[in-house]
């Protein structure tokens, strides 16, 4: 008989008992095999120390939160094969997938890791944040479909610009490609976000570097202190600009409290010794200060990336990407139906449930016709693993 897991049944945490045994699975399987490449290795817990960029990750903490985002990216991968398309929880877990990976990401930054290492990930995180979009934008559709009293389905990008977590989140994925000079990353970011344009004041001036902006209102949608820094981009002596910089950075990491997932995250270590700190990092600051390219030389704050500014800084003066070009060829792990598949592997779209599928290179990637949301969209899955 085939033992089935109920996965609607959930704990205090939200997690499902599908999830809490998936999790623990990963845990145990990850847990074993890094125990024996440490044997193997016999990691300096100097070295570590050295390269961290945040005295509050220790490399044990780091070990284990590593390994817990990678259950936790498993297990949207898989809830995702028992999600249906068009529901909440569809979009749900494709916004879980793009936000494990780029905490994972801001992880292996605090953790020291080569930015030149970690400079070509973001397109992938971009993928997994588009994914998102697009079922989402199948959730309203059908939304709208079962009340049409409330209105014709309208465009709106996923993420919440008036709730902090949504609007922060995106700053910080926006800005990490700005900074790192993935101009392909940022237009696809800003072409989600084309029904925000024109009501942020701080996205609109992190915009205006890549496209038209018509006004650049005079407020955030949340106000202070992502006010002050859009304040940064009109300031008229650099006397004044480090000031507002200094200021920003002070009142940030307060101001981020009502943060539901990371917010004093490095006191919350669990017995399993993972804990919701990646770094504690502003990057829409960095990004501020690399397209305005003002002098940091006298910045020394915790949650400012100054290295990260250092090396957008240094791709600019010696005319580097990590992308260019962005209306050129459709990205590698997003492809539209009806074209050919760009690289060998599983690929999956929102406009169908279990649609994850094995492709060969130059095959032709189906559509689906009367799907509920326009074009049907490939996404390369996180998931590589053969099936079965």
């Amino acid at each position: 008989m085939e033992f089935k897991i109920n996965p609607h049944i959930f704990d205090d945490r939200g997690l499902s008992i599908f999830e809490r045994w998936f999790i623990q699975k990963q845990q145990d399987v990850i847990l074993k095999e890094s125990d024996k490449e440490k044997q193997k290795n016999k990691i300096n817990p100097n070295d570590f120390n050295e390269s961290r960029r945040q005295k509050m990750l220790i490399e044990n903490l780091y070990e284990k939160t590593s390994i817990n985002q990678q259950a936790l990216l498993a297990v949207a991968a898989e809830n995702l094969k028992i999600a249906i398309s068009g529901t909440e929880s569809h979009s749900s877990n494709y916004a879980m997938l793009y936000l494990e990976a780029f905490w994972s990401w801001t992880l292996d930054y605090t953790a020291g890791k080569l930015i030149e290492e970690l400079a070509p990930r973001i397109a992938g995180i971009v993928d997994a944040f588009e994914a998102w979009n697009e079922a989402d934008q199948l959730w309203l559709k059908a939304a709208r479909e079962r009340y049409p009293e409330d209105g014709p389905y309208e465009y709106r990008g996923a993420p919440d610009f008036s709730t902090l977590a949504d609007y922060e989140d995106t700053l910080q994925l926006l800005s990490a490609a700005i900074l790192v000079r993935d101009e392909r990353s940022v237009m696809r970011i800003i072409h989600v976000l084309r029904s925000h344009r024109n009501q942020d004041s701080l996205f609109e001036c992190l915009a205006s570097a890549y496209t038209d902006v018509e006004e650049i209102p005079d407020n955030c949608i949340l106000g202070k202190p992502f006010d002050i820094l859009s304040e940064l981009f009109f300031a008229e002596t650099a006397d004044e600009s480090e000031a507002l910089l200094e200021k920003y950075l002070k009142k940030w990491y307060p101001a981020m409290k009502d943060h539901p997932r990371w917010y004093d995250g490095h006191l919350n270590i669990i017995k399993e010794g993972h804990a919701p700190y990646y770094g504690y990092w502003a990057f829409e600051a960095g990004a501020a200060v690399y397209l305005l390219d003002l002098d940091d030389s006298l910045i020394d704050h915790l949650v400012y990336p100054k290295d990260l500014v250092a090396y957008g800084k240094m791709l600019r003066e010696q005319d580097r990407y990590t992308s260019k070009n962005p209306e050129e060829v459709s990205e590698i792990g997003r492809v539209q139906g009806g074209q050919a598949c760009p690289a060998e592997g599983y690929w999956e779209t929102p406009a169908r449930a279990n649609s994850r599928h094995f492709f060969k290179q130059g095959e032709v990637m189906p559509t689906f016709e009367g799907a509920n949301y326009g074009a049907t969209i490939w996404q390369r899955s996180v998931d590589q693993s053969p099936v079965g």
